[in-house]
């Protein structure tokens, strides 16, 4: 029997009545926050040994149920009776900064969307990107070779943010508004941190407020000029999208879209790079291996149907992110009553879902704290031993609309890197990780280049 819509949903304050669930919502008003920031896996580790995979949890202000498991993320990504809210679930965390972003659409608003923004990712638009990427990330790398040593993640996000502010925005790379978009991506991610919510002088929610009012003039007051001219970047195709009745999508619909597909484009490639580049740093045979597919396209810039030649390049950032997701924790809230393992979930709950602890599941991955990218290539293929035990870009509706974007970011910059240089870790490297705001090595990753000759 079909599920009644609740159409009233948005309008429902949070249910925090989760007594017959096991578990503890940690601190007054952080709950298990700082745990998590200090160490997200021992934390969910140690909540799910002790209580299962569904319990009661607390994190920063909010009162919610634990998910673990891939079993329950099918059921939450597939979302069969739409009862499952995006939107609600980050209204208070992204909702604050990035409201209206497809992320945060619910079901036929979010197909609607989606529609928008399909053109700007299907072959014809992504031929036009791989053109313009590969020059951007090879002259980059090419300077990194001035200094043996360097910090790789401030490097590669600098580069990443250029490589999207020309394809995304269709910014020229010395543009300074470049430079302005990504303090105001900084200034909200330190927002989104912020434990004060009021836009009080010199906190930093205050500061990541102004910087969504910067996007959101900045775009707004683009939108005229990329829709009557003829620019081939996402921005431009956004402008010109219609609606199945002829219209034009809205301003505030293009400016929600663009700030956090700006925003998601550049960070998570950016910290599932560092830690792909984490393990590589160790591992000279692998890195060798890696080496020798992008060898084996012998020109100076792949080209689209080149991507499909470095397969190794894919199932090594796929690697990275099963240990490090780029996201470290995702959210829904409940429409209506349901049942989740067993246990009676009320409407309007918030749910936290935690994909690091499900990606390292001896039951569904051999020798899980090891970085071993053949576990994804035949004939063991441990990723298919359950449909969602790897949700690195998310899975269902929701799945990244960016994801092929992001692969072939991937295999662009390890084409150009590792054909140009020998690398290693500083000797002084930390094997200590950040999860929050940005998951990154916390020492910004030093590493050190040897040219190849």
């Amino acid at each position: 029997m079909a599920t009644a819509v609740n159409t009233d949903y948005k309008l429902a304050p949070n249910n925090n009545k989760l007594d017959h669930i096991p578990g503890n919502f940690g601190w007054p008003v952080i709950g298990h926050t700082f745990p998590l920031v200090k160490d997200l896996y021992g934390t969910i580790d140690k909540q799910y040994t002790q209580y299962g995979p569904v319990s009661r949890f607390g994190l920063a202000g909010f009162k919610g149920v634990l998910l673990v498991g891939p079993d329950l993320y099918k059921e939450i990504y597939l979302d069969k009776h739409k009862n499952f809210s995006a939107e609600m679930g980050y209204m208070g965390s992204l909702g604050r900064f990035y409201k209206g972003a497809l992320l945060l659409r619910d079901h036929e608003e979010h197909r609607f969307q989606r529609r928008m923004m399909q053109t700007a990712f299907k072959n014809d638009a992504m031929k036009g990107y791989i053109d313009t990427m590969g020059p951007m990330i090879g002259e980059a790398v090419e300077g990194w070779g001035k200094n043996k040593e360097m910090l790789f993640f401030p490097a590669i996000k600098q580069n990443l943010l250029d490589v999207a502010a020309t394809i995304f925005v269709g910014l020229g790379k010395d543009d300074e508004r470049a430079e302005k978009l990504n303090k105001a991506f900084l200034d909200i991610a330190n927002g989104l941190m912020g434990i004060v919510t009021k836009e009080w002088p010199g906190t930093a929610y205050g500061k990541g407020k102004k910087a969504e009012r910067y996007l959101k003039e900045f775009f707004g007051g683009l939108i005229e000029e990329r829709r009557n001219g003829d620019g081939i970047d996402t921005f431009t195709f956004f402008t010109k999208e219609k609606t199945e009745e002829g219209e034009f999508f809205s301003d505030d619909d293009i400016v929600a879209h663009m700030s956090f597909l700006l925003f998601a484009a550049h960070d998570t490639t950016t910290s599932a790079l560092s830690h792909l580049l984490f393990h590589l740093g160790q591992n000279p045979e692998l890195q060798q291996r890696l080496r020798e597919e992008a060898m084996a396209v012998d020109k100076e810039f792949l080209e689209y149907d080149d991507l499909e030649k470095m397969p190794l390049a894919e199932v090594a950032v796929k690697e990275a992110l099963r240990l490090h997701p780029s996201v470290m924790m995702m959210q829904r809230r409940t429409i209506n009553d349901c049942e989740l393992g067993g246990y009676k979930i009320p409407a309007n709950t918030i749910l936290f879902i935690a994909p690091q602890h499900t990606h390292r599941m001896s039951e569904y991955w051999d020798a899980p704290l090891k970085f071993d990218i053949d576990r994804w290539l035949e004939p063991r293929l441990e990723h298919k031993r359950h449909s969602f035990s790897f949700v690195g870009f998310g899975g269902g509706a929701h799945k990244c609309i960016g994801m092929h974007f992001a692969l072939m970011q991937v295999k662009n910059f390890l084409h150009q890197f590792l054909r140009r240089y020998e690398f290693k870790l500083a000797d002084n490297f930390s094997d200590k990780m950040q999860t929050v705001p940005l998951p990154k090595p916390v020492d910004d990753l030093p590493i050190v280049l040897t040219p190849i000759r």
